[in-house]
């Protein structure tokens, strides 16, 4: 019998971005029962599922229609069915017959109404506020975890040209939903604070739970030293000096959108630039801040953000919103650079057969300034968790030993092996704050059912389903 949904039936991890960005989401939102003891779990992906699915809703027409209403809010037919073809792939799981896909639809819908009451409920909680610093750095975060799963950032801008995003576009997308997920997490973590949990609780935990808890991973404790990845001053100015020669070509009346289709780094480039209309908010602050002095048709200066050197041509005005093209030179180190970097941490990691001590050696020369000082150590990290860089690097290396250098987006890594465990049980003599952890966070999942359950009575709730 064919599955009515099969993990087949979704991107795979080998060949599309959204198998990777799965690595780094919460995970499809739990159904009651199935996982209890774990700890408690962002209620829905907050980033890119549109992209985890869109290969999958391209190739399957899904009627869309709204499923349950709660207060203001809607769930729509196509995020339930997103919700159900995600909890397929990432528990690798084949739905058969109607009646499974029926049962994990309305398990799934269920969560998703609790999921839009908690966002109803923090968003009328006055106490609850979220920057949008907090926004950004959330979403340099995922983004840059995202981009690791490449092997190069060329390679990660081809892949999000080849889904029609740019990662301008990408944090425009996700902004609100992003926003959304950390006011909510904030609300359950004004929960959080107020459970007290006495030792009692936590041995009885232990002793209910203890054959079905996870085993604690192969683990590994690493310090490194990192040799960055950066343009020399050379390499700046040679770029600065392409961009102002553009910058002049775009004034003297060149096609604009030509320009940018030849010397654009960015992947709008295949559309000339084109930015299409956005909101205020939506671009990096320097980015906004050149557009605001712009009128119809004018062209900025060279414009410098965290992406590089931009030309900004503003096209239209309509009420808040803008639409803009551009032309993005990005700082990216040349390969003489690249070279030069290795050659150092080449040379630093001949070193240490010498004699000479890796802490005072990462001091010294390791441009990871959160770690240097420490002497590079990053603490403890389980073996499965690490970047397949990384993994291959520790491979075969005992507690004591460096690494070959590694490279990352970041640069080159010396990594050195502090210590190493094999995978063993949970328990209560060695493993007690994490066991506190998990038992507060079990009681907590156990109030929030019944909060929401109080909750549920406030606002108006209809299920279309």
């Amino acid at each position: 019998m064919t599955p009515v949904i099969s993990p087949a039936k979704v991107p795979r991890r080998e060949s599309s971005l959204s198998a990777r960005i799965c690595m780094f989401m919460s995970g499809a939102t739990p159904v009651r029962g199935v996982e209890p003891l774990r700890p408690l779990r962002r209620l829905l992906p907050i980033l890119l599922l549109f992209l985890l699915l869109a290969p999958a809703l391209r190739s399957q027409e899904v009627m869309d229609g709204i499923v349950a209403v709660v207060d203001k809010e809607i769930i729509l037919q196509s995020e339930l069915f997103s919700q159900v073809q995600l909890y397929a792939l990432q528990n690798r799981i084949e739905l058969r017959t109607q009646e499974e896909v029926e049962r994990l639809q309305r398990e799934l819908l269920d969560r998703m109404i609790d999921d839009k009451l908690l966002l109803v409920q923090a968003e009328k909680d006055t106490s609850l506020r979220v920057t949008d610093r907090e926004v950004s750095e959330a979403l340099d975060q995922h983004i840059r975890q995202i981009r690791q799963q490449f092997p190069s950032q060329e390679e990660f801008e081809r892949q999000l040209a080849q889904e029609g995003f740019t990662e301008l576009k990408l944090r425009r997308k996700y902004k609100e939903e992003v926003k959304n997920q950390i006011l909510k997490e904030k609300l359950v973590n004004t929960r959080l604070r107020q459970v007290k949990l006495s030792n009692m609780e936590v041995r009885e935990f232990h002793q209910i739970h203890k054959d079905s808890l996870p085993k604690r991973p192969e683990s590994i404790r690493l310090a490194h030293l990192l040799v960055s990845l950066q343009p020399s001053e050379a390499t700046v100015e040679a770029i600065k000096s392409l961009a102002f020669r553009v910058l002049e070509l775009a004034r003297s009346g060149v096609d604009f959108s030509e320009l940018a289709a030849e010397y654009s780094d960015d992947p709008s480039s295949e559309r000339g630039g084109d930015l299409g209309f956005f909101s205020p908010g939506d671009m990096v602050p320097e980015f906004e801040l050149a557009l605001s002095a712009l009128k119809p048709g004018e062209i900025s200066g060279l414009v410098k953000t965290q992406f590089g050197y931009h030309i900004i041509k503003l096209e239209q005005r309509a009420g808040e919103k803008v639409k803009a093209r551009h032309i993005l030179f990005m700082l990216r180190p040349s390969q003489e650079d690249e070279s030069a970097a290795l050659r150092l941490a080449d040379s630093l990691y001949h070193l240490v057969p010498t004699g000479t001590d890796f802490s005072e050696l990462t001091r010294e020369f390791s441009d990871d300034s959160d770690s240097r000082e420490a002497g590079g150590e990053l603490g403890w990290y389980a073996v499965e968790d690490l970047t397949p860089q990384f993994s291959e690097a520790v491979r075969g290396l005992e507690v004591g030993e460096v690494s070959q250098p590694a490279k990352s987006e970041f640069g080159y890594h010396l990594l050195k092996v502090l210590d190493r465990q094999e995978a063993r049980y949970l328990s209560l003599e060695e493993d007690w704050e994490q066991l506190k952890e998990m038992a507060k966070r079990a009681k907590v999942n156990r109030q929030l059912v019944d909060w929401l359950k109080e909750i549920r009575k406030r606002y108006y709730v209809e299920v279309k389903l």
